[in-house]
């Protein structure tokens, strides 16, 4: 089992100028985390499209909560089909590096508050539930945030009855976790059709799951703080009769964009 080598975390994650952890993972801050919960997915991809990632967005979920959302900084694990000699030298360098427990537990032990574990099962439902009730009470309990898992998870009913916590699964199952090997801890990720770097900002939404790159995640709030802000100005002056919906949902003119700026300086006095 890796835990990938931080300088190429670092390498990949070099646009990222802020701190980092001691695996090299990116640290968004708590404060872009937080406003990232008011950020949709269309205003997050759009960011990333923008700045040529067009790989970041993995739909077609179970969602436990579609009106939660759910944010946090991505700490991964890659899962594949069991081999005996794969999987038995995995558990040897588990017992050298005292890990407790089975595969899955290990990458939970890595979690710390406002990351949150993305798991690539490639899909596995039966026989590949990364977690149960416990696991998942784990989990809530080291990042205060919850999973994207590409395969399955178990116990649905109590997990589902946890608050401040929601799961984004490709189904459930009763069955356990079985037939697989985790080869790598905090590596580079696929999920469906996107990928996903350790540190990522993670926003999972009633549409889906978009992975952002770090050094974006300040762009994507801030962008949408706009928008937001546009948005409240164009319907207080549909409403005040000032402009047409056809004005407003449009570039603004010249003299639109003045009362905007006009709008937004009284609005903070």
């Amino acid at each position: 089992m890796k835990v990938t080598n931080p300088e190429m975390i670092r390498a990949v994650t070099s646009k990222w100028d802020g701190d980092r952890d001691g695996n090299g993972r990116p640290l968004v801050s708590a404060d872009i985390l937080e406003r990232m919960k008011l950020v949709t997915s269309e205003e997050a991809w759009g960011t990333c499209k923008r700045n040529d990632y067009h790989f970041q967005f993995a739909g077609n979920w179970m969602n436990l909560h579609p009106d939660r959302v759910l944010v946090g900084r991505a700490v991964t694990c890659r899962w594949v089909p069991r081999r005996p000699d794969i999987h038995d030298s995995i558990d040897k360098q588990g017992e050298e590096d005292d890990r407790v427990g089975f595969q899955n537990s290990w990458v939970i032990d890595e979690l710390e508050q406002n990351d949150l574990i993305v798991v690539d099962l490639f899909g596995k439902v039966f026989n590949g539930t990364f977690a149960g009730d416990n696991l998942a009470t784990a989990i809530k309990s080291r990042s205060g945030t919850g999973m994207v898992i590409d395969g399955g998870i178990r116990d649905t009913q109590r997990i589902i009855e946890m608050d401040d916590f929601n799961a984004f699964v490709r189904g459930v199952d009763p069955s356990a976790i079985l037939d697989v090997s985790m080869p790598e801890i905090n590596g580079i990720t696929r999920i469906g059709e996107a990928t996903c770097v350790p540190g990522d900002v993670v926003l999972g939404t009633s549409t889906g799951v978009v992975f952002i790159p770090p050094h974006l995640a300040l762009e994507v709030v801030e962008r949408s703080e706009s928008i937001r802000l546009k948005d409240e100005f164009g319907q207080q002056r549909i409403r005040e009769g000032v402009y047409t919906p056809g004005e407003v949902d449009r570039k603004f003119s010249e003299d639109m964009d003045k009362d905007f700026e006009e709008w937004k300086a009284n609005r903070l006095k």
